[in-house]
């Protein structure tokens, strides 16, 4: 349990590195077997996601050591790998879904566990995606652990339905590279597009080759050789994004570390501030200034970018009139019913909202009241809450604090420097 006072911000931090690719980098150094040394990686500020991964990786061989401005990762001389070895995921549902058939390049048979909310999670859809690819999969209730064993030979021409999101998609293009023969990846109702953009850069900065054919289609060549020696992780665009928002709302913040030429759907999140009216400054440095100013309603398709959702509740509850976000489907199996989460959120904060087909209105006055929040162990709904503390009457106490760690492990280090 945290207490958060109202307060403002103020000062300057350099972004952590981004999970998303920090897991493409791992998965990748993996299945290429390379030892490489990875710029700005620091354990010390990872969250337990990328944590996790890392596990995986040091249970098959790898080793790290940790230099002031990133890690030497080294590749063992053979991967230590056995028939139906235990892969535990931590609660990652990008670990999940690319190494449910990432690991089939590495083993036949294989199992897949977790820990903390993932496992209250239903993976029927990956389950279902799995099998129609030709894994054998056994599950109790769809939930972990997945006992998981590969066809005979993994398919040339894949068929994925990408509604769910981006992720299995991943799974399947870095799986893919290992293969001999050419794969040709069918997408339809695709969703997450940036994601995968991320996840074809970070192939190509392996020297990894993705075609793509048409807005759906994708063509991987066969008999790839990845190999790679320095690769620079990326700062976090979703996690700077909460002190992109508290900065809208009140007072001002300098952010470096983050590329603007980044992939990471969340980047968006500049769109979205101007369009509340925030003033945005980008520095050739690479330095990124927020600060509040005018407090418009706004309007955001975030289907691409669901993980940006909670935030820009809080965001919304600070403009003068309704805003409209878009893509509450994509809510629904988070490490909590996100669409609940956020609407439990803003009834503590007293203020309205309408949640209809897909969409999320809310009808900011401006400020927020305090009270207690339930984060229901989700780590940016309690980023969220936080958040809101730049707008709020009253203190917000949060239940949980530690789950922020899944993702943002010196979040409050760097807070200590906000305040």
């Amino acid at each position: 349990m945290k207490k958060i006072s109202p307060y403002k911000y103020h000062g300057s931090i350099s972004s952590c590195g981004s999970k998303s690719h920090a897991q493409r980098i791992l998965i990748l150094a993996l299945i290429s077997r390379s030892s490489l040394f990875i710029k700005n990686f620091i354990i010390e500020e990872i969250g337990t996601d990328v944590q996790h991964v890392l596990k995986v990786c040091e249970q098959l061989g790898f080793t790290y050591i940790q230099e002031p401005d990133g890690i030497q990762f080294i590749a063992p001389n053979s991967l230590l790998v056995h028939p139906e070895s235990n892969f535990n995921i931590g609660e990652s549902g990008f670990a999940l879904r690319t190494l449910s058939t990432v690991l089939s390049a590495l083993t036949d048979s294989y199992v897949i566990e977790g820990e903390k909310t993932i496992l209250n999670r239903d993976h029927k859809g990956l389950i279902e995606s799995l099998k129609n690819i030709g894994f054998e999969v056994n599950a109790d209730n769809n939930k972990l652990p997945l006992k998981i064993s590969k066809s005979e030979s993994f398919p040339s021409i894949i068929e994925i339905d990408g509604s769910e999101g981006s992720q299995f998609i991943s799974g399947i293009m870095m799986r893919s590279l290992t293969s001999q023969i050419d794969s040709e990846i069918r997408i339809k109702n695709m969703t997450s597009r940036p994601y995968i953009d991320l996840t074809i850069k970070t192939i190509e900065q392996f020297n990894g080759k993705v075609n793509r054919v048409n807005d759906s289609t994708y063509l991987i060549p066969g008999g790839q050789f990845l190999k790679i020696e320095n690769v620079i992780l990326e700062g976090d665009w979703s996690n700077m994004a909460f002190h992109m928002v508290g900065a809208a709302l009140n007072g001002e913040i300098v952010i470096s570390g983050l590329s603007t030429l980044s992939t990471q759907a969340d980047k968006i999140i500049l769109d979205v501030l101007k369009k509340f009216g925030a003033k945005v400054e980008i520095e050739k440095s690479s330095k990124i200034k927020v600060s509040s100013a005018l407090k418009k309603p706004f309007q955001m398709d975030l289907t691409d970018a669901p993980d940006l959702f909670p935030v820009l509740a809080v965001l919304a509850c600070g403009a003068n009139g309704v805003s409209k976000l878009k893509g509450t489907n994509r809510l629904v199996n988070k490490e909590s019913n996100r669409l609940h989460s956020i609407c439990n959120m803003l009834d503590v904060f007293k203020v309205n909202y309408k949640s209809m087909a897909n969409e999320l209105h809310i009808n900011g006055r401006g400020r927020v009241n305090g009270g207690n929040v339930n984060t229901y162990d989700d780590h940016r709904i309690a980023m969220a809450a936080i958040c809101a503390g730049t707008i709020a009457d009253n203190a917000i106490i949060i239940d949980n604090e530690q789950c922020i760690n899944k993702s943002y492990k010196n979040y409050f280090k760097q807070m200590d420097v906000i305040f």
